[in-house]
């Protein structure tokens, strides 16, 4: 995942769906998709989204409706790579707790300041991307060192066993 492009916003409040994605389409670099119920955004995985943000409780009518934290992990097993805001009503800890225990990136409680947190966990997530990405790279700079240290090693010990480099060669001669 190199960058976010793509925010679905999964909520049963149409109200709270479009406020957000109002508030969200200040940049213009995201596009944000609503839907109205977990299963809709499942059935969408294919727009291969980098962000969910995701309601913990459907007040479906259906007995058989996802509630969020099924979502989550849904969506974590089909997209892993997919990061997913918690972004609910919900003012309980151990929602919130459930939430990060089944790999939510953070849970965002709806009140006065949640679209400026749902601001600030975008560019989270932006910085947690990078941050992967350079860690990723120091890994394979690690490892092409060790690579070339091993093989420059060996070379060094040929040289020696065949008596090209000996105690009496001055230097590397």
């Amino acid at each position: 995942m190199q960058k976010v492009d793509t925010i679905f916003i999964v909520d049963d409040d149409a109200t709270q769906s479009m406020m957000l994605q109002d508030y969200l389409s200040k940049f213009p670099a995201f596009t944000t998709y609503t839907y109205a119920s977990a299963e809709e955004a499942i059935k969408n995985l294919d727009k291969n989204p980098q962000i969910v943000f995701l309601d913990y409780y459907f007040d479906k009518a259906e007995n058989e409706a996802m509630n969020g934290l099924r979502a989550l992990k849904k969506i974590k097993e089909l997209k892993p790579k997919t990061e997913v805001v918690m972004f609910s009503g919900q003012d309980r800890i151990e929602v919130a707790v459930n939430s990060i225990k089944f790999g939510a990136f953070d849970y965002i409680v709806k009140s006065e300041s949640a679209f400026h947190r749902s601001e600030n966990v975008i560019f989270n997530i932006i910085r947690n991307m990078k941050l992967k990405r350079d860690a990723s790279l120091y890994k394979i700079l690690f490892y092409c060192f060790l690579v070339a240290f091993v093989i420059t090693m060996t070379i060094i010990v040929v040289l020696v066993k065949n008596g090209t480099i000996n105690d009496n060669t001055p230097g590397w001669l």
